[in-house]
């Protein structure tokens, strides 16, 4: 089918369906950033966004919609003080570096359920292969919170949250897209809440044809296009089986493959398979009024992963890849809110959590890794709201893993309040750990001899923070918001060339600051600036950290003319910065002559959303990502995506209402 007609197609199906349906829509307004938000992740519960030191962005489904996202990658590169870095298309390998900090030193989670791949090199998230359909929010938790969620959380933790339930019994939402690149994306599912149970079912599809991820300059580039795709299903419910008494349960599979290239040689027939199912079962209840919550969870994370490399067209086979990475946890978590005087506030939680990882591991060059590791930890949490003037924050954590030391972290901080100038003052200082993977402590080869006697990262943080607002006439405001961090890490892991280990040499410096500008006017424009300053250093030798820019800008504006019509564009900027550079030609005759560690040019991006709503249930939509076809690299020889767009539609419908 040609594009042409794919589209014909697709638009006159969303006005059947327009025409059709009853105009129903979802009982919802678009989500707005404002100090009584709601946020779970830096206190794994309900907490109000200006109570606690620390700043979280949240990226809210109005969001994702209006702007069109699609990939995670889309809904991450917006935020302040990230630096996220893709290796080509859609699907290919994606770092995120927060706050400077190293990639492995960020934690995902989904629905606070861990995600980092425990049979990866260093134990880091892909975040390349993931699409955004069954989403409520991404929260993403900037600075340290290893007193909360242990290893891996130093620079930052990011939290996708699903949807689940609703204001009536049966919503369902579907979208239909496609575009540039032999581009598809479909979506559809249903949430609702009917009697005593909430659930939301999602189903998505993502696929694109790609383009040539080598970078036009290197020598003998192929030119051979790099495709993508992932598709997921997920099931989220909520049953509530007696007063006070609920179970939660919560099944995701996801799976991806991609084609990509080597930054050295352009191999066709190069790519991967990417695939994780998660498990969770959680009852819960509540007491005392209210006051008391309680949960228990048992669940899985069950990571596959395997790699192919054909070295050129005609090539039957090459060295691969293959791990599995399992981990099974549980936990017991309590939360309990009162109020110990008049004036004073207080909530206090804590937890114990058990996880076991096993990891199996082969390729072409190491020893076959097969290992499993236990670990437990206990944390409390403490938040205290005095006066309804000063916020108070405190969490300790205790981890006691199998094969090396215990290690405790701990993080404070105070809010005051400042309804003079609409806004707060923070500050907040916290310690953070990052546990050696399995890999770096056990892998063998010729080129390595495995230290098991590793011992974990570890980081100091400082950062302050002051927001100002103001109102601008009935409907309308602005607001200023401004952020100091600077965080220490040592004992980093580094391969010794000498000693052919890894081993705790590394150090590292880091500080900057985050400025952010928002304002809306009525409902005809929505805008917001970011700036972020990044100085991130070695240590031991000063020099600057790989793939962190110094200085890096973030825009949007939405215009809203007429009530059914928004328009919204966004820019990029990332500043000059420090990578592994390649040469175009190599003495070998193919890929790129690796030259070292070298500074790489910034780039511009913009990209222009549009959508139309033809009733209250359904709307059209179109997205121009890379509109001026910038030509970037991001990372060194590594082409970024060239000018694209994407047409389609969708719809959220009411349905029924619950019975009373």
């Amino acid at each position: 089918m040609t594009y042409d007609r794919y589209i014909s197609t697709m638009l006159a199906l969303s006005i059947g369906i327009a025409v059709s349906a009853p105009a129903l829509a979802e009982d919802e307004k678009p989500a707005t950033r404002d100090d009584s938000e709601i946020v779970v992740t830096a206190t794994r519960g309900n907490a109000r966004a200006d109570s606690v030191a620390a700043r979280t962005d949240v990226v809210t489904r109005d969001d994702i919609e209006r702007k069109g996202y699609v990939t995670a990658v889309d809904a991450l590169k917006a935020i302040p003080g990230l630096s996220v870095v893709q290796s080509g298309g859609a699907g290919t390998l994606t770092s995120v570096f927060s706050r400077g900090t190293n990639s492995k030193h960020t934690l995902a989670l989904y629905d606070g359920i861990r995600l980092n791949d425990a049979s990866s090199p260093n134990g880091q998230f892909n975040f390349g292969s993931d699409a955004l359909g069954d989403l409520e929010r991404v929260e993403v938790l900037r600075g340290p919170a290893s007193a909360v969620y242990g290893s891996d959380a130093i620079g930052g933790v990011i939290n996708f949250i699903p949807r689940v339930g609703g204001a009536r019994a049966f919503m369902p939402y579907a979208e239909i897209s496609g575009g540039s690149l032999d581009t598809y994306h479909l979506m559809g599912g249903a949430r609702g809440t009917t009697g005593p149970l909430g659930y939301s079912l999602t189903g998505e599809y993502f696929e694109t044809g790609g383009f040539n991820n080598t970078a036009a300059r290197i020598a003998n580039n192929l030119g051979e296009r790099d495709a993508s795709r992932f598709a997921s299903i997920t099931g989220n419910a909520t049953l509530t089986v007696a007063d006070g008494l609920s179970i939660r349960g919560l099944v995701r599979y996801r799976k991806a493959k991609a084609d990509y290239d080597d930054a050295a040689l352009d191999r066709t027939g190069r790519g991967g398979r990417d695939r994780y199912f998660i498990w969770r079962v959680a009852p819960r209840y509540i007491a005392l009024d209210g006051h008391y919550q309680g949960d228990l969870e048992i669940g899985q994370v069950d990571n596959r992963r395997s790699e192919w490399n054909l070295t050129d067209a005609n090539a039957t086979g090459g060295p691969g890849t293959r791990a599995t990475g399992l981990r099974t946890f549980a936990a017991w978590r309590n939360r309990f809110d009162f109020q110990p005087a008049e004036a004073v506030k207080a909530t206090l939680s804590g937890g114990l959590e058990w996880q076991r990882d096993s990891v199996t591991a082969s390729d072409a060059y190491s020893s076959p890794l097969a290992r499993a590791e236990k670990q437990t930890a206990v944390y409390g949490l403490m938040q205290l709201a005095i006066a309804g003037r000063f916020d108070l924050n405190g969490s300790l954590r205790y981890d006691d893993p199998q094969f090396f030391k215990s290690v405790t972290t701990w993080n404070a901080g105070a809010v005051l309040h400042l309804p003079e100038i609409g806004g707060r003052l923070y500050v907040a200082y916290g310690t953070s750990f990052k546990a050696p993977a399995l890999a770096e402590r056990f892998t063998k080869s010729a080129y390595n001899v495995g230290n098991p006697s590793l011992v974990p990262e570890h980081g100091t943080s400082f950062e302050a923070g002051l927001d100002a607002g103001t109102t601008l006439g009935a409907t309308g405001w602005a607001g200023l918001a401004a952020t100091y961090f600077d965080t220490k890490i040592s004992d980093l892991i580094e391969y010794n060339y000498a000693t052919l280990a890894n081993i705790n040499v590394g150090r590292a410096k880091i500080h900057g600051y985050e400025l952010s500008l928002k304002g809306r006017a009525g409902t005809f424009l929505d805008l917001a600036l970011n700036y972020t300053y990044t100085d991130a250093l070695n240590g031991t030798t000063g020099a600057r950290l790989l793939r962190r820019p110094k200085h890096a800008w973030s825009g949007s504006v939405t215009v809203t003319p007429i009530a059914p019509l928004s328009l919204t564009g966004e820019y990029f900027r990332r500043g000059v910065r420090d990578d592994v550079v390649y040469d175009a030609t190599s003495p070998w005759g193919k890929g790129g002559n690796y030259l070292g560690n070298g500074t790489v040019p910034g780039y511009d991006l913009v990209n222009f959303s549009v959508r139309y709503k033809l009733t209250a249930a359904v709307e059209l939509f179109a997205n121009l990502r890379n509109a001026f076809d910038a030509t970037y690299e991001e990372p060194n020889s590594y082409a970024g995506a060239p000018r694209t767009w994407l047409v389609g539609a969708r719809a959220h419908f009411s349905g029924a209402r619950p019975p009373p």
